[in-house]
C-alpha cells in the first residue's frame, strides 16, 4: 500500500471481527439481536476500509450503512415485530438445501481468491480525490443513489402499515 500502514495482523482480526458478527446476523434466534450484529459487521468493514487507506469510504460506510440503514432496519423491526414465540425453531426444512449450497460457495470463494494473481492497481484509481468522487455519485450516479432512497422510504411506509394493520386486527 502506498501509506505503508497495511498490517496483516490487524487485517485477520477485522476479518474475524465481520465474520463473528456476520455468523451472528445469521445464527441469532431473536432478529432484534442479529440487527445488533449487523451494526457491528458494518462498523468492522468500516475498519477494515480504513486500514485499507479508503478513510472516505470507511466515513460513508459509517454514516449511510450504520447510521441509515440500520436505523431503518430496527425501526421496520421495531414496528413489524410479531409478539409470542411462534418463530421456536432454528433450522427448518430449508436448512438441509441451504446449508451445502452455502459451504459450497464459500469453498468456491476461497479456491478463486487463492487462485487469483493480484497485482497492483493504477496510481490513478488510488487517489481518486472528493471532487471527482462527488462529481460521479452526483452527476452520473445520481438516479442510482436517489432510487436507493425510494426503496428505503418504500420500506419504512410498509413498514408501518404492516405494524398498523396488526394493531387493529388486535
Amino acid at each position: 500500500m502506498p501509506g505503508g500502514d497495511f498490517h496483516p495482523f490487524f487485517f485477520v482480526v477485522i476479518a474475524a471481527w465481520i465474520l463473528i458478527c456476520g455468523l451472528g446476523v445469521v445464527l441469532f434466534r431473536k432478529i432484534v439481536y442479529s440487527a445488533v450484529s449487523m451494526v457491528f459487521c458494518f462498523l468492522g468493514v468500516a475498519m477494515a476500509y480504513a486500514l485499507l487507506n479508503a478513510e472516505l469510504v470507511a466515513i460513508i460506510q459509517i454514516l449511510v450503512y450504520v447510521g441509515a440503514i440500520s436505523v431503518v432496519i430496527l425501526f421496520a423491526i421495531m414496528l413489524t415485530e410479531v409478539q409470542g414465540d411462534q418463530f421456536t425453531l432454528f433450522f427448518n426444512r430449508q436448512t438441509v438445501f441451504a446449508a451445502p449450497v452455502a459451504v459450497a460457495t464459500c469453498v468456491i470463494l476461497a479456491v478463486m481468491l487463492v487462485s487469483s494473481e493480484m497485482t497492483g492497481v493504477g496510481e490513478a484509481s488510488l487517489n481518486l480525490s472528493v471532487r471527482e468522487l462527488s462529481e460521479l455519485l452526483f452527476n452520473r450516479y445520481v438516479f442510482p443513489f436517489e432510487l436507493v432512497s425510494l426503496v428505503l422510504l418504500g420500506a419504512m411506509i410498509g413498514a408501518i402499515v404492516l405494524a398498523r394493520g396488526e394493531g387493529e386486527k388486535r
